[in-house]
């Protein structure tokens, strides 16, 4: 099996209702980079994940987690 790492970014920002325009202007990338990021297509750097559980109010835990682990 492969084990990437895995998040549920949509799922916390769709519950404050925001866009996803709305989540890249907060966290200071592209609208591309959270769709990436939202399709487990891409793995945001440590900053950017930070940044994402800092907005979205939760834990780097709550955000990300290895696949296989969960």
């Amino acid at each position: 099996m492969k084990h990437g790492v895995r998040n549920c970014v949509k799922e916390y920002r769709k519950a404050k209702g925001w866009t996803q325009d709305q989540l890249a202007e907060n966290i200071q990338v592209t609208r591309q980079t959270v769709i990436a990021i939202e399709k487990q297509r891409y793995e945001p750097s440590i900053g950017t994940a930070i940044k994402l559980s800092s907005v979205l109010e939760c834990s780097l835990e709550q955000l990300f987690w290895i696949e296989g682990d969960k």
